[in-house]
């Protein structure tokens, strides 16, 4: 090789038209244009022209010429020659038959051609060797597959653009459409996440979030409503049950039991429910009889372990489930509706299995004594929480002794456990119910009315007397524990040591010195409810611990020995944490999302409605966005403050905006 003379050489990107400024024996010197070299090794020079263009305009019309003529070459006809041979041809050879009289444009094209790779020939150490016919002809598959999916493609993402579906649409449109909703889903965490990227960087128009892009797209073509829960879809929140559970379920229906152990009939007793209005699954329900100076209450929890057997598909899919998981929009149960809202449920003039805690107890709320068994009970009457209210305040009413008596008692229980150091935090609780995507109710339900704190007080006793049975008898069980917190700088106790009526800030501060309940075999005591120890078996249609606590009582009661040994009761423990947790986000994220949609109708939408809101400060720190609490509604959001606005304060901030994606309203301060 001379130094100018055309060569063809192999780059990292493949087979290039190029200049030698000097070789040695190993080595060649290329220039690469504006002033720049490469030195390969001389085995990557693949053809040397013996040409020395006289001028740089003579070597780029020779590059042209050779790149033009590559484009053009159709080596059909030259392997139809060589498959029926099956021997490798060099390029000399090849030139020959493809060009008869060759030069060295035409070399240099072929060369090109085949380094940049040719469906008919591979390389071979003499030469290159003819494709079998039935590789070809896969290769020819492929490609053509590619092809199609390529339009498939354009076509699905053209159109979801113009808000529609291809129309008609094929498995390859179903199948990258399938992509683009799995990425709208997961993410980036979505196996198949490069292939939505691909796809969606064709429409995205510099658009950062991806994810939203797809979910927009997906909305605007009909394929996702605007208020589609993606959040569920990512979690694998399952919404319909297995037909074995459902047929289970119907068995139940009909009378099928799965257990015959005796019950102490107490059908004669005036027991009730109270519950939200709209609630369909009654898990509990309450008496109250005063017999020889004292009063019996009466706590009796639907027996869902007496239907629901313990290795069946009901079972199964409860402890897949974990809980019932109530949405504003829907509730999707943990054991199926024919179960929960017929004979699982507690309705009134039905008789209906429980299990019954009967508590002997005084005027001042201290407890002479219990007994817990099995029961059939009938229910007289399905109270609302405001029914109930209205009961204890009006003497006419005639639930209005019982209820009023038992909500002295529940007075009496609280203050027992406040001297006992039990934290009453009473927080209000926003309620969210969704009829449609516009009709939006959002109400809020003080946690310190009567007839809510009458039921919460019940179940705490019932919860901590069943703890006390479980430790006398050894049973095996997941109590919760939780220590003290260290509040004694906080100020939050009268003279008298009773907590005070706590503001916004001391809520918020209280709460975040209390560390959260620990579940273990053994108990240390539950600080925050002022109990030496505590289990949850009050919810058994609605939580599977709870399920499986009270197959684990009802054994002991019928047979004196525990259902499910202690490493059971653990494991389903600590998986039930986790998973009850991440069921209380998806609630939490629900409820934020449609609170921020309501507000969005309500209050920016309707150019009649202020969309000013007082708040609560919580938290200001310097350099980052503070921490507030709605005065109207029991909703933490974050805005900028300036530093002068102190914690305790309270503000005016105007809401701006909203953003559904993000589930966040945009709040600015206003004095």
């Amino acid at each position: 090789m001379k130094p100018d003379e055309i060569i063809i050489a192999r780059l990292n990107r493949g087979a290039a038209i190029l200049q030698c400024v000097e070789k040695t024996q190993t080595r060649v010197t290329l220039a690469l244009g504006r002033n720049k070299q490469a030195k390969l090794p001389t085995s990557r020079v693949l053809y040397a022209t013996g040409i020395v263009p006289a001028s740089r305009g003579d070597f780029l019309k020779f590059r042209d010429e050779a790149e033009q003529a590559s484009n053009e070459i159709d080596l059909s006809e030259v392997w139809e020659v060589a498959v029926e041979e099956g021997m490798p041809l060099s390029t000399d050879e090849m030139a020959d038959l493809y060009y008869g009289d060759t030069g060295a444009v035409q070399k240099a094209a072929l060369t090109l051609y085949l380094d940049r790779g040719c469906d008919y020939f591979v390389p071979h150490e003499r030469g290159y060797l003819p494709q079998t016919p039935e590789t070809l002809q896969s290769i020819r598959d492929r490609r053509k597959q590619e092809a199609e999916k390529a339009e498939a493609a354009e076509t699905l993402m053209s159109s979801l653009s113009d808000g529609t579906l291809p129309d008609p649409m094929s498995n390859l449109h179903e199948n990258l459409l399938n992509h683009i909703r799995g990425f709208a889903v997961h993410g980036d965490d979505y196996a198949r996440s490069y292939a939505a990227h691909s796809l969606l960087e064709t429409v995205s128009e510099g658009s950062r979030d991806l994810q939203r892009l797809a979910f927009d797209l997906l909305v605007g073509a009909g394929v996702f409503e605007e208020d589609e829960p993606i959040d569920l879809y990512r979690a694998e929140v399952p919404d319909r049950f297995p037909v074995e559970a459902v047929a289970e379920a119907e068995a139940v229906r009909k009378g099928h039991r799965a257990d015959e152990q005796d019950r102490a009939d107490m059908t004669g007793l005036e027991t009730f429910t109270i519950d939200d209005a709209d609630t369909r699954d009654r898990d509990d329900a309450l008496s109250l009889e005063i017999s020889d100076g004292e009063y019996i209450l009466g706590v009796h929890i639907a027996d869902a372990g007496a239907f629901v057997p313990p290795n069946g598909a009901m079972n199964d899919e409860a402890h897949r489930r974990m809980a019932t998981l109530y949405l504003p929009e829907r509730t999707i149960p943990m054991l199926p509706s024919a179960f929960t809202n017929g004979v699982g449920s507690l309705d009134p003039d039905q008789e209906r299995a429980a299990v019954s805690l009967l508590v002997r107890i005084d005027e001042s709320g201290e407890v002479r004594g219990y007994d817990i068994s099995p029961s059939t009970i009938r229910s007289r009457a399905a109270l609302s929480y405001e029914e109930a209210d209205d009961a204890i305040a009006n003497e006419s009413d005639p639930w209005h002794d019982t209820l009023a008596r038992m909500n002295h008692l529940a007075q009496a229980l609280l203050a027992r456990r406040e001297r006992a150091g039990a934290i009453n935090v009473n927080r209000d609780e926003m309620i969210v119910k969704v009829a449609s995507p516009t009709d939006i109710e959002v109400r809020v339900a003080a946690r310190n009315a009567p007839s809510r704190g009458l039921v919460a007080e019940m179940m705490v006793l019932c919860n901590s007397l069943t703890a006390d049975f479980c430790k006398n008898h050894d049973i095996p069980s997941a109590y919760r524990s939780q220590p003290p917190p260290d509040i004694s700088d906080l100020n939050l106790f009268d003279e008298n040591g009773a907590l005070r009526c706590l503001t916004p800030l001391q809520r918020y501060q209280l709460m975040r010195r209390l560390t959260p309940a620990v579940v273990g075999l053994t108990s240390t005591g539950h600080a925050g409810l002022g109990v030496d120890a505590y289990v949850q078996a009050t919810s058994p249609l609605r939580r599977y611990p709870d399920l499986l606590m009270q197959r684990q009582i009802s054994r002991c009661l019928s047979a004196q020995q525990p259902m499910y040994p202690a490493e059971d009761i653990a494991l389903v423990a600590q998986r039930a944490e986790v998973q009850l947790r991440e069921l209380s986000r998806l609630e939490e994220g629900r409820r934020r999302y449609w609170f921020m949609k309501y507000l969005k109708i309500t209050r920016l939408d309707s150019p009649n409605e202020s969309n000013l809101f007082d708040a609560h400060v919580l938290e200001n720190i310097p350099r980052r966005l503070a921490v507030l609490d709605l005065e109207d509604y029991p909703f933490r959001i974050r805005a900028e403050l300036p530093n002068s606005v102190e914690p305790g304060e309270t503000v005016t901030l105007k809401l701006t905006g909203v953003n559904l994606w993000r589930k966040q309203g945009y709040f600015i301060h206003t004095k």
